[in-house]
């Protein structure tokens, strides 16, 4: 992303406190070293905050080194990591989650390219995939249904593969990049781009069958609750859209910041980080607001709902374990560093990247007290191998 960009998003919506965290953010994306109005840095290598996927207690992650690893659920012990040799080295990295189908793991890289691994060893499958002509960095990642890949490119098209022969289904071009992971739902696929539109297309063929436009770019993920798809905006307001026609139902415009991380739910409830350091739970019926608990750093990743509790991490080092139905009963795990990543959900456990370049396993107890299991170097970098347990 050049200054240009950064400038065009600036005025789509938000303060100067937004936009300048806004930059903070991106730095871990392209590693730009700018200010709002001054010069841009050099680009240097990005560092991926993939969270990841458990199957068969093994965890399969992106690390901040732009690696796919395995490793043991239970034990934190290592199994085997993949590194991409193709393209730039500047460009390795995974924001996307990897997709598991059948023996394969798919995931796609910031370099442009579609990996397809051995799931049980991490060996390179096939040539990877182009995806699209310039192949253009990927940061929402990519999702599957019924033997199509959809992947959302900052070149600015959704591009479906077909996994059979790894040719192309169909692309879809929207006006500016596309950083949202798609969802994909009763034939459709929904999500946003940075020209400030959310799209919901036919899965089959590509062709779209409505748009809605906000205020802002949008890099939420999108979630669903029975006919009403859900997501935020940079406009600060998050959104309720009828499914199959794009019709508004409510909004939501409490929040004082913007949306990155995608929303928890429920049938009842949406639980929607915001950049403004807030977690608020929303009505799915009204829109109107329940709860909401304040943190001292903006909320990235996405929340994870685990039994009667919302498990989330902040940029402030601490991941709370609150009340489902009220917000309260907080529990605190005071990890130290910033944590981006979504959390994913093992047996009994969570998991989740650091930005220290450790990956965190924390059992939830039946109270809703978190405690460390273990925690796994992906490299010596600045970590405290005498460190007590975070909680």
């Amino acid at each position: 992303m050049n200054q240009k960009n950064l400038i065009s998003i600036k005025f789509q919506s938000g303060s100067f406190r937004s936009i300048h965290l806004l930059i903070l953010i991106l730095t871990g994306i392209v590693m730009f070293a700018c200010v709002p109005g001054g010069a841009c840095g050099g680009i240097a290598r990005p560092e991926g905050w993939s969270s990841g996927v458990v199957e068969d207690n093994i965890l399969y992650t992106g690390t901040m080194q732009g690696e796919i690893i395995a490793i043991d659920a239970v034990s934190g012990d290592y199994i085997w990591h993949f590194e991409p040799s193709i393209g730039e080295e500047k460009n390795r990295a995974f924001y996307g989650d990897p997709i598991i189908v059948g023996d394969l793991i798919y995931v796609a890289g910031y370099d442009g390219y579609l990996y397809a691994l051995s799931k049980s060893d991490g060996s390179l499958w096939e040539q990877p995939i182009p995806i699209g002509e310039n192949k253009d960095s990927v940061v929402g990642g990519a999702e599957y249904v019924d033997g199509l890949l959809l992947v959302g490119s900052s070149d600015g098209y959704v591009y479906a593969f077909d996994i059979e022969d790894n040719s192309s289904a169909w692309s879809f071009e929207t006006g500016s990049k596309i950083w949202t992971k798609p969802l994909i739902q009763d034939g459709y696929a929904f999500f946003g781009s940075l020209d400030k539109n959310f799209y919901a297309l036919d899965v089959d063929d590509g062709s779209l069958v409505w748009s809605f436009e906000t205020g802002g770019a949008i890099i939420t993920p999108p979630s669903k609750v029975g006919s009403t798809v859900l997501f935020g905006s940079f406009d600060g307001v998050f959104y309720a859209l009828e499914a199959e026609s794009g019709k508004e139902l409510w909004r939501f415009t409490d929040a004082e910041g913007w949306y990155w991380g995608k929303p928890a739910i429920t049938e009842t409830h949406v639980y929607a980080p915001s950049l403004d350091g807030n977690l608020y739970a929303i009505d799915v019926q009204n829109g109107r607001l329940q709860w909401k608990v304040e943190t001292d750093g903006p909320i990235i990743g996405a929340p994870l709902i685990f039994e009667e509790w919302i498990i989330f991490g902040s940029n402030d080092g601490k991941l709370r374990v609150v009340s489902m139905k009220t917000g309260a009963s907080q529990k605190r795990c005071n990890i130290g560093h910033d944590l981006r990543t979504s959390i994913v959900k093992g047996d009994g456990a969570i998991y989740m990247g650091v930005s220290n370049r450790s990956i965190i396993a924390i059992n939830i107890k039946n109270n809703g007290d978190p405690d460390e299991k273990w925690n796994y170097i992906t490299e010596d970098h600045n970590i405290d191998l005498d460190r007590a347990k975070a909680c």
